[in-house]
């Protein structure tokens, strides 16, 4: 058991799809303070499950943290769903690639209506390149656009808590990231 369980039972139980708690919140959640780096680096925010224990608490629960304001002492988690989770394509070792049947559109829950037809042609031709379906590009598409999302925001975060005149190199701090997880 995870001194962490009780974040993930609370987050289990919520309803919604994006949540912003406070810091002194979640202690009261975990029955304990939170350790100091929680409160001073959005590092410890990560979704990085491999190297911080207390991440699996909210990836368990199905969510991820979204924003991390350090000086306001939140972070906005967020449900993950099957448009903005990592996409896999739903017929991994089947497909014209693999002797399998092809895929259909039917697999899944994204519907895609209402894009242009050229950038229709541009998911067909990734999709045909990959042996998937059109669903499963249009998802890892949506997730790269989350995740550039979710960096942006963490800049920002990054830059609010850094004092004036100094400078941080915002490149290195996101590559950094990106190789935790």
């Amino acid at each position: 058991m995870s001194k962490y369980d009780p974040l993930q039972q609370a987050l289990l139980h919520r309803d919604g799809s994006n949540w912003r708690v406070h810091f002194d919140q979640i202690e009261k959640i975990l029955g304990m303070p939170l350790p100091a780096s929680a409160r001073k680096y959005p590092a410890w925010w990560s979704n990085d499950q491999t190297s911080h224990s207390h991440t699996r608490a909210w990836l368990r629960a199905g969510w991820k943290t979204a924003q991390v304001d350090i000086p306001g002492e939140a972070v906005t988690f967020r449900k993950v769903t099957r448009a903005n989770t990592a996409a896999m394509p739903a017929d991994k070792g089947t497909g014209p690639r693999h002797g399998g049947k092809p895929a259909t559109q039917s697999q899944g829950s994204l519907h895609l209506t209402g894009i242009p037809q050229s950038v229709m042609t541009v998911l067909k031709r990734r999709a045909a390149a990959k042996g998937t379906n059109l669903e499963s590009v249009a998802k890892a598409l949506l997730e790269r656009a989350v995740e550039q999302s979710d960096r942006k925001a963490q800049a920002a975060s990054i830059r609010a808590m850094t004092p004036k005149g100094q400078r941080i190199d915002l490149a290195a701090l996101i590559r950094s990231e990106r190789e935790k997880r």
